[in-house]
């Protein structure tokens, strides 16, 4: 009995070992997600409304069992407040990033490797999924769309694969 417990245990090992060193293999994963509900009465930089924090808190469960590198957000009230309980989670520090700097390819190069979610506008994720595909397949989220993000993965070679999901949170 104690054999057949050391044999399951070492091979509880082994697979943990050979999918830790091998569980990204150079792939870039991009999650670009745009910031949660904001309020319609606060001007330029407004907060995130109820429903919004609660998005915002809800993307912490999305990636609870997902490796997250790096968590990035643009310089606006919204776009830190909905990055902010992710980075909290993963005890990562939110990286400010100048949207008029930044494109798919930049962000590539500075990440490569890695796993980052990135909050932005309905007007620029788009963007930075298409660059990475080298092309236009996807169009900017309309004004009442928080629930559309973006997931574009690279490989080792460059060879890109973007898709846009859709995650409908429970926000009451």
């Amino acid at each position: 009995m104690k054999n057949l417990l050391y044999i399951f245990f070492l091979a509880l090992i082994s697979c943990n070992n050979s999918t830790s060193q091998s569980d990204n293999d150079g792939m870039t994963t991009l999650y670009f997600i745009r910031h949660a509900e904001k309020r319609a009465d606060q001007g330029s930089d407004p907060e995130l409304t109820a429903a919004g924090e609660n998005r915002a808190s809800e993307w912490v469960n999305y990636f609870f069992l997902k490796d997250v590198d790096a968590v990035l957000s643009s310089d606006t009230q919204r776009t830190r407040n909905t990055a902010a309980p992710l980075a909290r989670a993963k005890k990562l520090e939110t990286v400010i990033y100048d949207v008029a700097a930044v494109d798919g390819k930049s962000l590539l190069e500075e990440y490569r490797g890695k796993t980052v979610v990135l909050f932005g506008h309905s007007n620029t994720i788009n963007t930075y999924a298409n660059d990475l595909q080298n092309d236009e397949k996807y169009g900017e989220l309309e004004d009442n769309d928080f629930d559309h993000f973006f997931i574009v993965r690279v490989d080792k070679n460059g060879n890109s694969s973007a898709t846009k999901e859709a995650m409908e949170f429970e926000l009451d």
